[in-house]
């Protein structure tokens, strides 16, 4: 079987995409702010994957849906207790990201240089956008269980 590139980055900003929301998806705003044993909430880890994602479209040329507000509030190093927007203002940025992430991962080329010190091309940092994704899901799920939430996989 060959597979390309294009179809496995794809697959993995599809399936991080969907892990995401599934960990949102029946969480309340009260819910999604709250700091279980001082944790960083789970509105945070879904803005700052918004404004990542921001970020990695940022680096390869194009523009980041997350509105200004997401740079002091979602920033990695920041989190804790903080006047959040609701869920339902930061999916939507959150989703736009990933339509764009789609779309550069379909037409862009992937070999092309970007400026980071954690990879060195366009298709390497779609790679790990889809890792970067995948480790918040876990903190989210740490903080579903924390809240009494339904168990989502395994």
């Amino acid at each position: 079987m060959s597979v390309d590139s294009r179809d496995v980055i794809r697959f993995g900003l599809t399936a991080s995409f969907t892990r995401t929301q599934r960990c949102v998806e029946d969480v309340s705003d009260g819910e999604a702010a709250q700091t279980p044993n001082n944790l960083t909430p789970i509105v945070w880890q879904l803005g700052h994957l918004a404004l990542s994602d921001g970020g990695f479209l940022r680096l390869a040329g194009g523009t980041s849906p997350a509105p200004e507000l997401f740079k002091g509030l979602f920033k990695t190093g920041s989190g804790g207790p903080a006047d959040y927007p609701p869920l339902g203002e930061v999916k939507p940025v959150f989703e736009a990201a990933q339509r764009e992430l789609e779309r550069l991962a379909q037409s862009a080329n992937l070999d092309q240089s970007v400026e980071s010190r954690n990879y060195a091309t366009i298709g390497e940092m779609l790679v790990f956008a889809a890792y970067h994704r995948g480790y918040h899901v876990g903190k989210m799920t740490t903080l579903r269980a924390l809240l009494g939430k339904p168990r989502l996989f395994g």
